[in-house]
């Protein structure tokens, strides 16, 4: 089995070339990009519920052993987390209206950046039971990738391809690096999957809901509904990790 450090950067490898190949998507047929952004959607949001949501209790229950007595409500800041990951996607969606010629793209960009530097970061600590199998959150993260790439390719496109796409790889090798030489505690590992977790929520919803996105209904449910049964048969059951 290869070492943890090569598995890392082999993902790390996989997400950047999510960001290199997901512009090519625009020239397929629109019927299969729908069913194929729907099919990552489920898988992704699949994920997010049954087996990083469930690990947050674990988090929550490092965080609130580090930080009762010294911040308010330890016991609820995995959530919080969650919730402005939430919020943070779901502010930026709402100003892809505003009349400032490229300032959207900017703050997706910028959302997107941090989001990847968390994910960079998050792969390298073997021992985050929120991300393991790695392989398996890696496959959901991908294909949640794609369904981001291709409304930043098609709102964006010129940005995009000549530098936004590279800003957001070298955020992923960023938080690569970062986290190969800065060791943080368990409990902000916790904080920064439930981020994660609420970012990948907001972002699923936001690209799967609007009727004018070229989805799947069918194959959103498919891909929900299967990929949940390989986690139930192969995923890590959170109990065990007590």
């Amino acid at each position: 089995m290869l070492p943890y450090s090569v598995m890392a950067f082999i993902s790390i490898l996989v997400l950047a070339s999510v960001h290199l190949l997901a512009g090519k998507m625009h020239n397929t047929d629109s019927a299969w990009q729908g069913r194929f952004l729907s099919i990552g959607g489920g898988i992704a949001i699949a994920y997010v519920f049954i087996e990083l949501l469930p690990k947050l209790c674990l988090g929550d229950l490092v965080v609130r052993q580090a930080l009762t007595g010294i911040f308010p409500f330890a016991e609820r800041h995995v959530y919080i987390l969650a919730l402005l990951g939430f919020l943070l996607f779901f502010t930026v969606d709402r100003l892809q209206s505003i009349p400032l010629q490229q300032a959207p793209f900017y703050l997706s960009l910028a959302s997107y950046a941090l989001f990847n530097f968390f994910m960079g970061y998050a792969v390298t600590y073997k021992d985050d039971p929120d991300i393991q199998p790695l392989a398996l959150f890696i496959f959901a993260m991908a294909l949640h990738y794609f369904t981001n790439d291709y409304t930043l390719n098609r709102d964006h496109r010129d940005y995009y391809q000549t530098y936004g796409k590279w800003i957001l790889i070298g955020s992923l090798f960023f938080g690569w690096v970062i986290g190969n030489i800065v060791i943080i505690s368990p409990a902000a590992i916790a904080l920064i999957n439930a981020f994660i977790g609420g970012g990948v929520i907001m972002n699923v919803t936001r690209h799967e809901l609007p009727a004018e996105n070229p989805n799947s209904t069918p194959t959103f449910l498919f891909g929900a509904v299967v990929y949940t049964l390989i986690l139930l048969t192969v995923g890590t059951n959170p109990a065990s990790l007590r």
